[in-house]
């Protein structure tokens, strides 16, 4: 019973011709430039896929500094990690730790839980409910006999570690509790290029433990095929580094394959609590943004004026209707200033914005976000939906000072944020007329629409930045497209379900009053910004 994960195909990928196939670690990294994307059955998976690979590519290309990254994106290919590097005796990549199976040190599992009871395969696969979870679409229970392929457990073992969700867990011997797996608090957002080659050297960033890089990587760092098999018994520690975190084994798991007719198959498995991270996200997680609030603005206190207070630092996260592009500003924009910072944008973006500058990447490149995420309950323990949103990059707005294009973008954002509540007050105020019960806020249907626009206005701003013109018609046409947008909604909204008498009076005159905060807050935002768009 022996799969190679180094060797054997696993990886859903899609190739440039826009065929599908599965493919091995190594042809991944070998076929880097002639495969568009890693592409899983859900948008965990895909994220999960991705940062295994990350993690994997640090340990056999380094690179240890942007001279080494920009040899890396300049080649035609990514070199063969089977093959020792020059002045190097030993290949890059030992095939060995890659074993699904092996009895001492199986991948991304402990051997040490072997001996927990078994349950069924389908624990592995969020959508398949287990035991008294079922759902409305899915009604498989633990007696069900599923069984799934080496492929298909490999795949979802690398999503379970980074995205099973929190709660109770059959213990190894009495902790049954589990922290929600790491991936689970943000959005990861994922630089996107033309080809696989480009998307993962785009989120590639310098990586040397010895010299502590990027930061807070210790000299030990190590992805979890590296590091002795975990103990069975959860444990609660700081990661070692950027590729610990990439591999975090957030549970303990052990995979029973078996053979049908014939054909290796993983039919059981067993899940125990792992290792629980501690530690601040912004400290250690490189491919997520991070917010905090402003709790107070600054007062002036005998004579001078006080900073503004922030509260504690989260993660920028994905939710239902409310569009990420509505954070461009934390996902794209560098802040000036460490004193005042308020957001940080993935650190990626910084290395990708040095490598503009440093005339590696065009400067008139425009590369896409891909942000993927997962909701879960109140409890963290149930999976509500998963996510994934897109948000355009210009790589002008990378390195573009904040001056500038931070308050152009900020501003346009908050636009779009008052329009919204100006819908959802035309509603409410309806209602309240009627003493009737609120229903859910209108502006949820005027969210979507505002994406495609936005992103325009990305690239029409990065456009202008780099041609040194004004920023005004790109700003005129966004303001056109939340008015249209919002217009449109509002409309239908008044004209809607059957109106009579005062129902109908009382809808234009909510309506009416719409109109005119639209056209002032339209005032107002060109107003803010006439000291940028000259």
């Amino acid at each position: 019973m022996r799969f190679n994960l180094a060797e054997q195909p696993w990886l859903p990928v899609v190739r440039l011709d826009g065929t599908r196939a599965e493919v091995s670690l190594v042809t991944l990294l070998t076929e880097a430039h002639l495969i568009r994307r890693v592409l899983g059955q859900t948008p965990p998976m895909t994220a999960a896929l991705h940062r295994l690979v990350l993690a994997l590519m640090h340990r056999v290309y380094g690179p240890a500094d942007g001279e080494a990254w920009a040899e890396l994106w300049e080649a035609e290919s990514l070199p063969d990690p089977t093959v020792p590097g020059p002045g190097e005796t030993q290949p890059r990549l030992p095939t060995g730790w890659f074993e699904l199976f092996d009895s001492d040190r199986p991948f991304f599992q402990c051997p040490g839980v072997s001996k927990v009871p078994a349950s069924s395969a389908a624990k592995l696969v969020p959508h398949l409910a287990v035991g008294n979870n079922t759902t409305l679409f899915d009604h498989t229970t633990a007696t069900d006999d599923v069984s799934l392929s080496p492929a298909e457990a490999a795949r979802w073992l690398v999503t379970l570690q980074a995205y099973d969700p929190g709660g109770m867990k059959t213990p190894y011997t009495k902790d049954k509790s589990s922290q929600a797996a790491p991936a689970n608090r943000m959005g990861m957002v994922l630089v996107e290029g033309g080809t696989l080659k480009e998307t993962l050297l785009l989120n590639l960033l310098p990586y040397s433990p010895t010299q502590e890089r990027p930061r807070n990587t210790e000299a030990d760092d190590r992805p979890a095929w590296e590091a002795p098999p975990p103990s069975p018994e959860p444990e609660l520690r700081h990661p070692k580094g950027w590729t610990d975190l990439l591999t975090w084994p957030s549970r303990r798991v052990w995979l029973v394959p078996s053979l049908r007719d014939g054909t290796l198959v993983v039919d059981q498995v067993v899940i125990t609590p792992g290792t629980r991270l501690s530690g601040e996200p912004q400290d250690n997680e490189w491919m997520a943004a991070h917010r905090r609030p402003k709790i107070r603005e600054g007062r002036t206190v005998k004579g001078q004026t006080t900073r503004p207070t922030y509260g504690p630092w989260y993660p920028v996260r994905l939710t239902e209707h409310r569009g990420v592009w509505r954070f461009s500003q934390e996902l794209l924009l560098s802040p000036v200033g460490a004193e005042e910072r308020h957001w940080q944008r993935p650190p990626t973006l910084d290395h990708v914005a040095r490598m503009v500058m440093e005339d590696v990447i065009p400067r008139d490149a425009v590369y896409t976000l891909r942000v993927f995420g997962q909701q879960l309950d109140s409890k963290g323990s149930v999976v509500e939906q998963t996510l994934e949103e897109t948000v355009a990059a210009p790589v002008t707005l990378l390195r573009a000072a904040h001056d500038v294009a931070g308050p152009v973008v900020g501003q346009s954002i908050q636009l779009a944020n008052l329009v919204g509540s100006a819908l959802n007050q035309m509603e409410r105020e309806h209602r309240a007329q009627f003493a009737a019960r609120s229903s859910a806020e209108l502006a949820l249907g005027y969210w979507p629409l505002l994406a495609v626009p936005f992103d325009l206005l990305l690239r029409a701003l990065a456009q202008a930045l780099d041609a040194g013109t004004s920023l005004g018609p790109a700003t005129k046409v966004w303001a056109q497209e939340v008015s249209r947008i919002a217009t449109d909604i509002a409309v239908r909204w008044a004209e809607g379900s059957p109106r009579r008498g005062r129902n109908l009076e009382a809808a234009g005159e909510c309506y009416g009053r719409f109109v005119g905060q639209l056209d002032d807050e339209i005032r107002a935002y060109h107003g803010r910004l006439a000291g940028y768009i000259e």
